[in-house]
């Protein structure tokens, strides 16, 4: 009896030598597998979306920046809430051929979206900066001026006296009085050109009157607008995930999802297959090691039976002699 459990406590001593030594090999053969002897866990907090929250599943595995696998053995929702924050809101605008700075809007709307829930808010958000560009002369510039007569040989512009001329108004001599009468800057604006518009006419008092269309350019410049402030994002009530995500080799339970993730996995990457090998490997390390305790408590048990029917047998064999 004692032969025989001896021989099986070598046999299953021997081929748990001989699957350590396996193993051993294979990682030596496959660097990319690294042996981590530490716990190794990773908590993943995932915003869920209102619509998402009833068929809500996280990934089945992770991997991080280092390129290290970890798999899904725990997940649970738990509520969420968020209370009102204030969040930088910045968005620039190039607005072209800009008359004046004046023109540029005070405020302009920001869409902001909210990095945590996902949702989006319309605020109004102030200039922060504005840096000009380029300046340039362009087109576009005209006004109606209205020229009253004087006598049968002149038009009155103010203080000027205006050659008559029925076909084009000889105005080259007062740009600067038309621009003042019209409270424009003559830095900003010039007159190019003019020409009647329509035929004299009888204005107020009875005096001929005669209308003019003045052309001429206007000197644009280019803006570069940061508009910038904090704007409020509101408060939140929702839903988070946490989902614990362990690595191959930690000494916590787990292995089974992970097994069963793999297994039912219809298309298998090489990481799959390594992660099954490691799986089974420690499947069979665990299954080994139960086989050996076993094999030592039968072993212990045997042998102690035996010493005591040893022992009586030999109390025996003393009465008898005397």
């Amino acid at each position: 009896m004692i032969k025989r459990l001896l021989f099986l406590f070598s046999v299953i001593v021997f081929v748990f030598q001989g699957r350590s030594y396996e193993e051993y090999i294979w990682a030596s053969e496959n660097p990319d597998i690294k042996v981590d002897t530490q716990k190794s866990m990773v908590i993943i907090r995932s915003q869920i979306a209102i619509d998402e929250k009833d068929d809500y599943r996280p990934d089945e595995s992770f991997t991080d920046q280092d390129g290290k696998e970890f798999w899904l053995k725990e997940w649970h929702i738990e509520p969420l809430y968020l209370p009102e924050r204030k969040e930088w809101a910045v968005q620039t605008v190039d607005y072209k051929e800009v008359e004046w700075a004046g023109q540029i809007p005070e405020q302009t709307p920001i869409t902001i979206k909210d990095k945590v829930t996902g949702q989006t808010v319309k605020q109004n958000i102030p200039i922060y900066q504005v840096e000009p560009g380029n300046e340039q002369w362009v087109t576009g510039f005209s006004f109606t001026a209205v020229f009253h007569s004087y006598d049968a040989d002149y038009y009155q512009l103010g203080d000027k006296k205006i050659p008559f001329d029925n076909k084009k108004p000889q105005i080259k001599d007062c740009y600067t009085e038309l621009l003042n009468e019209i409270q424009v800057n003559p830095e900003k604006y010039r007159i190019t050109d003019a020409a009647w518009e329509g035929d004299t006419y009888l204005g107020d008092g009875g005096i001929i009157c005669r209308n003019a269309l003045i052309t001429g350019e206007k000197k644009v410049s280019d803006y570069h607008v940061t508009y910038g402030g904090e704007a409020i994002l509101p408060s939140f009530q929702g839903n988070q995930c946490v989902s614990v995500y362990r690595g191959f080799n930690s000494v916590i339970d787990g292995w089974d999802q992970a097994g069963e993730h793999l297994v039912n996995s219809g298309n298998s990457t090489e990481n799959d297959k390594k992660g099954s090998w490691v799986i089974f490997r420690r499947s069979v390390v665990v299954t080994f090691s139960i086989l050996l305790i076993i094999g030592v408590i039968v072993l212990a048990v045997s042998l102690k039976r035996r010493l005591k029917h040893n022992k009586r047998r030999k109390e025996i064999d003393h009465e008898e002699f005397y």
